[in-house]
Order: structure tokens, then C-alpha cells, then sequence
């Protein structure tokens, strides 16, 4: 099982960091985590195809982890995409993703009758909601979700995600709950979403101190993650989702490891991991942790 970082922003704009997306991959399996803005080129960009996915998983309602929904659909039917889209989604997700598929329907007709395409099924889609506890197979790898807590966002769910005796734990974002260092422990990687409170400053005319707090409240934090991480005691820890995306990555790896003393991978855009066999992959460079 590989787990490839395909952004690993958040709604502030990053020429480095794309909008929330990531792909796992066993075998001949696709499955994409959220998508974000940017994540048809990046799937281009580490090697793959959204024609190829087998379902989109959108952890939960918030624009910047569904943004390019529409723009990933058209785009997986212009590289042959000949099977339904396949979506499991929290109920608010879908309406909106079908409010989408509404607002283009001439769009999509006018593509259709002029570009003469060998079919027209790709551009269909096929919606299931997303329960906790309620496994999604695809071949043999398999997505659980468990519901962290993102309020006022809710539902909000993490993953966990299993395939060939290897764990990963996908956190979504959440605050710091339970449920995130029971569905961790012993996991062969944790993928945390992280606020770097350090970094936040009030700015007049953009964010206050209220501000600040607010969006730190359904976050996880360097020092939270540290402590969910060692104590489900993980085999090694990755972050992303980084909020602000400019964050000084040595000082946050530093801080998380006063407490966690693991592996601590910050992930960037195109980068995999691979957790059995305990090896990394970024473009120019190959690595084993």
C-alpha cells in the first residue's frame, strides 16, 4: 500500500502546496482522499490518472477539500474514463457536489453532443454516503471511517486504511479525540493534519486573535498530534494539511518530536510513503526510515 501526498495545503494559497488531496494505491486499486484544488494536475504530475480511480472519498463538507470535484470529473473523461465516477460522502458533501453536476448539466450536454467521444459514462456519478464503521473495498484494500470532531463541520471522518498487513490511519480534520488515537494504535503510519498555532499571527484586515483561536479549535496541534501520536504508539507519524502552508517545517518537526520520538515525516506535494516497507519517495529523492 502507498500513500501519495497530492496537497497538502489548506484554503490559503501555495505555489508548493496544493488543496487537500491524496491517493492510496494497492495493486490495481485507486482510491483519492478529497480534491482539492489542483488535484487532476497533481495526479498527472506523481504518475497517474483520475480516469483510473476507483472512488473519491471526501472526508467532509469544507470548499477546500472539494473544489475541483467537477474540474477532476471532467478531466478523467478527457483521458478515457469509461465507468461511472464513484463518490462516499457525508449527506452535506453530496448536495453540494450535486448542485455542481447541476449547475455545468448544459455544460456537460454541449461537451457530449459536440466532442463525439467514444462514451459518455465517465462523466456519470455514482454517490454513497459515508458511514463510521462502514468499510469501502476495493480489491484488497479497504477504507473504514471513524468520526473525529470538526464542529461546527459534522460529520467529519478520519480513515483507516488497510491492505497486505500494513495500517495507515488518516486523521481528516478533527480537534484531538479518542476516537483518532483508538483507530492509531499500533499503526504502521499516522497522517495528521496539522495547525501551527506559532505561525498564526492577528493581522488587521485578515485574521484576529479570535480568528486564530477559532480555527485552532477543530485543529489538530503540533503538540496534540505528538501526544496522539506516542500514545497510540505509532510506527511513524506524516503531516499534512499544513495550516499556514509557509510553516518553518525544521521547527515544526523539532517541536513534535520533544514528545513523539518516532519517524516524523512533513509531507509535501508528490511525495509516497510506503509503511511495510518502511521507504519514502520524493522527486530526486528515494529514501528508507
Amino acid at each position: 500500500m502507498i500513500f501519495t501526498f497530492l496537497g497538502t495545503g489548506c484554503p490559503v494559497p501555495s505555489p508548493l502546496r496544493a488543496g487537500p488531496g491524496h491517493l492510496v494505491s494497492s495493486g490495481a486499486a485507486r482510491l483519492l482522499i478529497d480534491c482539492g484544488s489542483g488535484v487532476a494536475q497533481r495526479l498527472v504530475a506523481a504518475g497517474h490518472r483520475g480516469a483510473d480511480l476507483d472512488a473519491l472519498i471526501v472526508t467532509h463538507y469544507h470548499s477546500d477539500h472539494i473544489v475541483d470535484f467537477y474540474q477532476l470529473l471532467v478531466s478523467s473523461w478527457h483521458q478515457g474514463r469509461s465507468r461511472p465516477f464513484v463518490v462516499h460522502a457525508p449527506p452535506a458533501a453530496i448536495t453540494h457536489m450535486r448542485s455542481q453536476l447541476d449547475a455545468y448539466a448544459d455544460e456537460r450536454r454541449l461537451r457530449i453532443s459536440h466532442e463525439r467521444r467514444p462514451s459518455s459514462i465517465g462523466l456519470t456519478v455514482e454517490f454513497h454516503e459515508l458511514c463510521a464503521g462502514k468499510a469501502i473495498e476495493i480489491g484488497a484494500l479497504a477504507a473504514e471511517p471513524f468520526e473525529g470532531d470538526h464542529r461546527p463541520v459534522a460529520p467529519a471522518f478520519g480513515l483507516v486504511l488497510r491492505s497486505g498487513g500494513s495500517r495507515i490511519v488518516f486523521s481528516g480534520d478533527t480537534a484531538p479525540v479518542p476516537s483518532l488515537v483508538e483507530a492509531a494504535r499500533g499503526a504502521d503510519l499516522l497522517v495528521c493534519g496539522v495547525f501551527v498555532e506559532r505561525e498564526m499571527q492577528a493581522v488587521p484586515g485578515v485574521r484576529s486573535a479570535e480568528t486564530i483561536a477559532a480555527v485552532r479549535s477543530y485543529h489538530m496541534t503540533p503538540g496534540a498530534i505528538a501526544a496522539a501520536a506516542s500514545d497510540a504508539k505509532v510506527k511513524a507519524l506524516a503531516l499534512t494539511h499544513v495550516v499556514p502552508p509557509h510553516a518553518d517545517g525544521a521547527a515544526l518537526v523539532a517541536e513534535i518530536r520533544e514528545a513523539y520520538h518516532g519517524p516524523v515525516i512533513l509531507g509535501e506535494d508528490l511525495m509516497s510513503i510506503d509503511p511495510l516497507a518502511r521507504t519514502l519517495a520524493f522527486p530526486g529523492l528515494h529514501l528508507a526510515y
